[in-house]
C-alpha cells in the first residue's frame, strides 16, 4: 500500500484524513474559539508509515541539530536546559545589564509553512528519497471535525505539522534549528559569558529561552530577527505570553529600554519549573507547591471507592512522576522534614482517613517480597 501511495504520490484519503476534537483550556471564554485545543486522531497505517520515517531520521538527528536544543532529539532531556539555565543564573556576573528572555511561540507546530520546511530538510541534507516520502505525508492532507457526535465536511490542511503524528516534532526541531543557528552567528546579538564560554540560547521543541547581555542593544535586533524567520517560517512569537527576567539590570536602565513583553522581578516559569532569582526560593516555589497540589489532588481521589491496590497505583501514577521531574531538575536539598509531610498526606489517602493497617515500610516492599511497590520517595 505505502509503495503503490509513493508511485502515484498521494496517498488514499481514508488514510490522510485526521479527526479533530476540541478540548475546552482551563478557566477560558468557551464563546472564543482560542479557549479550545484541538485533539487529532490519525489513521493507525499513516501513523506506521510515519514512525518508519521517524526511527530513520532520528539516527541522525543530533549530528544535525545543536546541544542547545533538548527536545525530541536521542538521549536528551528537558532537564538539561534547566539545569544549564541554573548554572547560567546562579553563578556571580561580571557584565552588565544581563536578562533572561522565555519567548512564547503560539501555535508553533501549526504555523510552520511546508514549503520552508522542505526547503530546510534539503539544506540540511536528509536524501531525496526521504524527502519525497515526507512530502507525501503532507500531499492532500484533510481533517474532520467531530462536535455532538457528528463530523463536519472534510477540510483541506495547508501548513503546520500532523498533530499525533510520530515524525511531527522531529520535522520540527529541524524547522527551528536554522533560528537557533541565525541567533548564535549573529554578532549583534549578545549572549550571557560564563567560564569562557557565551550562551545565547536554550531550546526544547519551540520552547524558547534567550540569554542576553547588553539588553538595550540586543532586544530590538532579537525581534527584528524573530519577525523575520516568522515571515519566511510562519513561527510567530506570542508577545502577551513572553517574559524577560532582568538579572543585573537598574529600574532606570530597564525604563530606557521599550519591551512589548512582561517583565517579571521574581520569577518565571520554564518547563513547567518555576525559576526564581534567587537560589533559596526554589525549594519553596516547586516543592512547597507542589505538596499543596499533591494534597489537593488526593483530595478529589479520596472519595472515591479504590481498592488499596488502587489507592497505591495512583499514588504512582498521579503522585511519583510529578516529583521524579523535580528531583532531576532542580538541584536542591530537600529536608527530612518534608519527606514526613509526604508520607504523612500519602498514608491519609491510602488508608482513606483511617489509622493505619500495615506499617508503611511494608507497603514499600517490592511485591515479591509481599509489599505493594508504594513508591518511597526518599530513594529517587
Amino acid at each position: 500500500m505505502s509503495a503503490d501511495s509513493f508511485c502515484k504520490g498521494t496517498l488514499p484519503n481514508s488514510l490522510n484524513q485526521a479527526s479533530i476534537t476540541l478540548l475546552p483550556k482551563k478557566d477560558k471564554n468557551l464563546l472564543e474559539c482560542g479557549s479550545y485545543r484541538p485533539i487529532s486522531l490519525l489513521n493507525t497505517d499513516y501513523k506506521i508509515l510515519a514512525k518508519v520515517l521517524a526511527c530513520r531520521l532520528e539516527t541522525v538527528l543530533p549530528s544535525l541539530v545543536s546541544n542547545d536544543q533538548s527536545g525530541f532529539v536521542k538521549d536528551r532531556r528537558s532537564f538539561f536546559s534547566i539545569r544549564r539555565l541554573f548554572n547560567i543564573l546562579y553563578t556571580p556576573s561580571v557584565t552588565e545589564s544581563e536578562c533572561l528572555l522565555s519567548m512564547d511561540a503560539e501555535k508553533a507546530f501549526d504555523r510552520i509553512e511546508w514549503k520552508y520546511l522542505f526547503e530546510t530538510l534539503n539544506k540540511f541534507g536528509v536524501g531525496s528519497s526521504f524527502l519525497s516520502w515526507v512530502k507525501l505525508l503532507y500531499t492532500c492532507p484533510s481533517a474532520t471535525e467531530l462536535t455532538n457526535n457528528t463530523y463536519s465536511e472534510p477540510f483541506s490542511l495547508h501548513r503546520g505539522t500532523r498533530q499525533g503524528c510520530p515524525l511531527s516534532p522531529l520535522l520540527f526541531v529541524l524547522a527551528i534549528e536554522p533560528l537557533a543557528i541565525t541567533i548564535r552567528k549573529n554578532n549583534y546579538i549578545c549572549g550571557i559569558s560564563r567560564w569562557g564560554t557565551e550562551h545565547k540560547l536554550a531550546l526544547y521543541a519551540d520552547d524558547l529561552l534567550l540569554f542576553i547581555s547588553k539588553a538595550k542593544d540586543t532586544i530590538p535586533h532579537v525581534l527584528e530577527l524573530l519577525g523575520k524567520f516568522g515571515t519566511i517560517s510562519g513561527y510567530k512569537i506570542n508577545l502577551q505570553k513572553s517574559e524577560l527576567l532582568p538579572l543585573n539590570i537598574s529600574d532606570s536602565a530597564m525604563k530606557e529600554i521599550t519591551l512589548p513583553f512582561k517583565i517579571t522581578r521574581t520569577s518565571f516559569v520554564y518547563l513547567g519549573i518555576t525559576v526564581t532569582q534567587k537560589p533559596c526560593d526554589l525549594f519553596k516555589e516547586n516543592f512547597g507547591k507542589l505538596q499543596v497540589t499533591i494534597q489537593q489532588d488526593l483530595a478529589k481521589w479520596s472519595p472515591l471507592y479504590l481498592s488499596l491496590v488502587g489507592r497505591v497505583n495512583v499514588v504512582k501514577m498521579s503522585v511519583l512522576p510529578r516529583f521524579l521531574y523535580l528531583f532531576q531538575s532542580i538541584p536542591v536539598y530537600i529536608p527530612n522534614s518534608y519527606f514526613k509531610k509526604l508520607d504523612s498526606i500519602i498514608s491519609a489517602f491510602i488508608w482513606n482517613g483511617k489509622k493505619p493497617r500495615l506499617r508503611k515500610e511494608h507497603l514499600q516492599k517490592a511485591k515479591q517480597h509481599g509489599g505493594f511497590s508504594l513508591p518511597n520517595l526518599r530513594q529517587y
